[in-house]
This record gives structure tokens, C-alpha cells and sequence, in this order.
């Protein structure tokens, strides 16, 4: 089987944990090379994953040609020089979400990949999780019949003082709404189809902890007259919350986990009502051998597998840079 040689850029939090089951389990790519403008950040993965080399910056990683696809991890106020650079350079781009502070910068990024004919894939990795694509087949199958509403919770308790990273800093061109709001932007858009229309109200509860916005509620009308709400924030003291909630004229489908799905490899609690009456669990199994469980599953590793079979049989990605740039339209 060909095998992608893949490097990571940033080798920091992501790299280490959320993607660790997906570095070590790939089947069809392989990391040639790590890249970190911190050296013993770099050094420490490439010890991690037995990885043959590290670099420091992109120059040299760039003129590697063993490299033929890069895993951007880096903060997205950096997303639109290291895509547009590496594409320039003929490599292909799985880009961490969100794409882009702004439209034009996303822009740029689908312009330099599409001119230099590479791939271009943003990283939302819930379109991988069975949970979210049994919901998915149920509403393009009808089981629910005409949706005309969903509604999202995302809560993530971070009441904590700030140890100072760049997601509550105002240079990196927002805040909790660009960073985990982007995941639930992204699933009612998949979900129910392009916008018309978004309204919001937006605050900074906490100015002596945060630079940007910490809770949002945001209000869309799709194309399809189907409306979504948004309730976000990370002031709670709650535990924290992930649920989608979707209205149709033939049932009632509610999705919820203990926590979220970013960090666990269990499925959603899935349930859907009939006629007040009737309640249906339509909850995932999961395997009772957590390494089976990521190796089969973890969405992860899934949309990184997927990246790598779009490189070898030259398809378009499921998660395309077109549909990273609504994202960021919808948040500016």
C-alpha cells in the first residue's frame, strides 16, 4: 500500500494528544519529517513517533521532498502564510480548523492550492465521528422528515484563570466563538445545507481573563428555510455540555454527551421521539477495548486516512477548503 509522507507543523498540544492515535495507527501515510520553530518542541515528537527528522522552520522543510503533504497544527492567525507557502511548493495541506481569521485569508489559501493543483483538506474532524454521520444519513434519508430546526449547545467550563494561550488573546482574531464555535458552524451547514442569513449577540463576560468573546448566541436561516440556534460559552460552572437538538415534521432527534466529543472516543447518547410517546435509542456501540475502540474509530485518525486516500487516488476532499471559508464567513 503507498504511503503519504506527511510532516507536522507545530508540534505542540494537538500533535501530543488529540492526534496521537492517528500518528500512530495510519495506514496509508507516514510522518517523514516534524517541523517546530521551538527545536525541543520539535525533537521531543520526532522522539515520540520515531520520526527520522525535525526542522525549525519552513525553508528546509519545504525543499524536503520526501514530504509530499504537510498537517498544519499551528494557531490560525498563522494558517494563511504556511498553506499558501507550502502549496507554492507543491505540497499538499491538511489544515487544522478554523481556516482562517478572516474571508480574504481563506481566500488566499484555496486560490494558492487550486492554482498549484494540490489538496487542500480542513481538519473538522466531527464529519468523521460515527455519531455525527449516523445523524447525518437519518436527515438526508428522511427519517426525520422536513427539518426545520436545530439547536446547539456547546458549553466548555474554562473558569479557570488563563494560563495564556493564543485562543484568549486578541491577536489571534477571535475568540471561543472562532475556535470551538467553528465545530458546531460547521455541522449545521453540513447538516441542513448553506446560510442566508446570521444575527448574534456576542460578550466578553470576563475581560479580567479574556480579549475575546466568551459567549456568543447566534441565530441562522438556511437556504432551505430551516432555522439553526447557537448557545456558546466557556464561563460555566457546569461540568461543560455538547448537544444537538434537531426539529423535523416526523420526529425528534436529541444528541448529547457526558462531556464532548473533541476528547473521548465514546459514542453520543442518541435518542429519537415520536408523537410524544415514542422514543427510539439509536446510541452507537462502542468497543470495551479502548485501542480497538481508537484504532477503528477515532475521528482523528479517520479525516487524516481519508486526507491521505484523496492524495493517492486524486479525489476531492470530503471537508474542502470551500467549506472551511463558510465557516469563517459565518463567525466574521
Amino acid at each position: 500500500m503507498k504511503k503519504i509522507g506527511l510532516c507536522i507543523i507545530c508540534c505542540g498540544w494537538a500533535a501530543k494528544d488529540l492526534y496521537e492515535p492517528a500518528f500512530r495507527f495510519l495506514k496509508n501515510g507516514r510522518i517523514v519529517a516534524a517541523m517546530d520553530i521551538d527545536e525541543p518542541k520539535a525533537r521531543y515528537v520526532k522522539e515520540l513517533y520515531d520520526i527520522p527528522k525535525c526542522y525549525t522552520g519552513l525553508d528546509s522543510l519545504l525543499e524536503d521532498k520526501e514530504v509530499e503533504a504537510v498537517v498544519v497544527l499551528t494557531p490560525p492567525y498563522t494558517h494563511s502564510e504556511i498553506v499558501v507557502r507550502a502549496a507554492e511548493a507543491g505540497k499538499h495541506v491538511y489544515c487544522e480548523k478554523p481556516m482562517a481569521p478572516t474571508v480574504k485569508e481563506a481566500d488566499l489559501m484555496i486560490h494558492a492550492c487550486r492554482k498549484s493543483k494540490v489538496k487542500l483538506m480542513i481538519a473538522y474532524m466531527k464529519r468523521f465521528n460515527r455519531s455525527f454521520r449516523l445523524v447525518k444519513d437519518l436527515i438526508d434519508n428522511g427519517r426525520l422528515g422536513g427539518v426545520f430546526e436545530l439547536r446547539e449547545t456547546w458549553d466548555n467550563a474554562r473558569v479557570g484563570k488563563s494560563k495564556g494561550g493564543y485562543r484568549l488573546r486578541s491577536f489571534s482574531g477571535g475568540g471561543f466563538l472562532q475556535e470551538d464555535g467553528s465545530h458546531p458552524l460547521d455541522i449545521a451547514r453540513w447538516w441542513l445545507g448553506d446560510m442566508e442569513e446570521v444575527n448574534a449577540y456576542m460578550m466578553i463576560v470576563a475581560p479580567d481573563r479574556h480579549e475575546t468573546e466568551d459567549l456568543a448566541c447566534v441565530t441562522m436561516k438556511h437556504k432551505n428555510g430551516a432555522i439553526t440556534t447557537l448557545h456558546i460559552t466557556m464561563v460555566t460552572h457546569m461540568k461543560g455540555e455538547e448537544r444537538y437538538e434537531l426539529f423535523g415534521t416526523k420526529g425528534t432527534l436529541a444528541m448529547r454527551w457526558h462531556y464532548h466529543s473533541s476528547r473521548s472516543p465514546e459514542q453520543a447518547m442518541i435518542h429519537l421521539y415520536r408523537r410524544s410517546r415514542e422514543v427510539q435509542d439509536l446510541t452507537l456501540d462502542s468497543s470495551w477495548n479502548p485501542l480497538s475502540e481508537l484504532r477503528e474509530n477515532w475521528q482523528y485518525l479517520r479525516e487524516l486516512e481519508h486526507f491521505c486516500e484523496c492524495i493517492i487516488k486524486d479525489e476531492e476532499p470530503y471537508c474542502t477548503g470551500e467549506d472551511g471559508r463558510a465557516v469563517v464567513e459565518i463567525v466574521n
